[in-house]
């Protein structure tokens, strides 16, 4: 008599990698609507919002809400590369920059990539998403002193902006941002290392005496935040309080300019760019200036200092022809 003993193994495979398989839009064969998308994109947004950080969840909100009201006219349209060129023409139609129309397709083509994956960016081949050149935003170092001679009014919110734009530029170009989130227990040894609220990159500072000066002159017993932008220490709260300081601050940035007698255009970024120009043009490597901005990508260092004023190209080609023509 005789048996055996039989084994049966049973292997299942579950994706949980919170994409959507049933339809991807990258050959021109399956049919998406714009309204299934935005769907799908509202979904993909909750699941990944403790993971993404706030400005990037207001840019894609930001693109799914224009992108909506453009598809409001488009009933019964397929979600593919001639719908998002009709899209970028709409875009422009309404008188917005070609950097924000980027910026909205860059969110877009994100969000398709997160939902359908890395083919669906094919979709995008013939829609802007790079980085155009803007009005030059760095200010000359005549008139940095020109902001910081300016009498103003003691204890004013004018003066504290003064304070904030001449401290972003001694602290290596440190955004508005990294400034009002800044705490008294990160100053430790005569230095504060703070990590860039947009890349999580970590910069450390050396607080020269002018800095120190700024941050005496704001000290006060019982408060967290270095400076007088936010009272509340709960996420929500305080990234809603400093959204509204950042709107007073560019406002009053402007009011700031025609007292100094600045005629450039000033807002919260323009005291890094300036400080990236200023470094720039006194050889420092960009590698270093990279490393202070907090890029993640020293590509985008690149957008700082590309503007500088041409003469220092202009002397080292002149430089070299000289030095050519010394050949015998």
């Amino acid at each position: 008599m005789g048996f055996y003993i039989r084994f049966e193994f049973h292997i299942f495979i579950h994706r949980e990698d919170g994409r959507r398989q049933e339809s991807k839009p990258q050959s021109g064969d399956e049919f998406i609507s714009p309204e299934e998308f935005c769907r799908q994109a509202e979904e993909e947004i909750a699941r990944q919002r403790e993971l993404l950080t706030r400005s990037t969840v207001e840019n894609y909100q930001t693109a799914l809400r224009s992108f909506r009201k453009f598809c409001e006219a488009q009933s019964g349209a397929r979600l593919d590369g001639i719908l998002l060129k009709r899209y970028e023409h709409w875009l422009h139609d309404q008188q917005l920059k070609p950097n924000t129309v980027s910026c909205y397709m860059r969110s877009l083509r994100s969000l398709l990539t997160k939902i359908y994956g890395d083919e669906s960016r094919q979709m995008f081949g013939n829609v802007y998403t790079g980085q155009a050149v803007t009005d030059k935003r760095s200010l000359p170092i005549d008139d940095v002193a020109r902001l910081k001679a300016v009498r103003l009014p003691k204890q004013s919110f004018l003066s504290l902006v003064r304070d904030l734009f001449l401290f972003s530029f001694y602290a290596l170009g440190m955004p508005f941002v990294d400034m009002a989130y800044l705490r008294r227990q990160q100053i430790i040894d005569g230095q504060f290392t703070y990590y860039r609220h947009k890349t999580g990159q970590q910069v450390t500072v050396k607080i020269e005496p002018c800095m120190q000066e700024i941050i005496d002159h704001y000290q006060k017993e019982g408060r967290d935040y270095v400076f007088p932008l936010l009272q509340s220490t709960n996420p929500q709260d305080s990234y809603d309080e400093y959204k509204r300081m950042l709107n007073r601050y560019n406002r009053s940035l402007k009011q700031l300019a025609v007292k100094a007698g600045v005629s450039r255009h000033l807002t919260s970024y323009v005291s890094r760019h300036t400080w990236a120009s200023t470094a720039y043009s006194e050889n420092v490597d960009l590698a270093v200036i990279s490393k202070a901005l907090g890029h993640s990508n020293p590509h985008h260092t690149l957008i700082y200092i590309r503007q500088i004023d041409d003469q220092r190209l202009n002397d080292a080609n002149r430089h070299l022809i000289d030095s050519l023509q010394h050949i015998p």
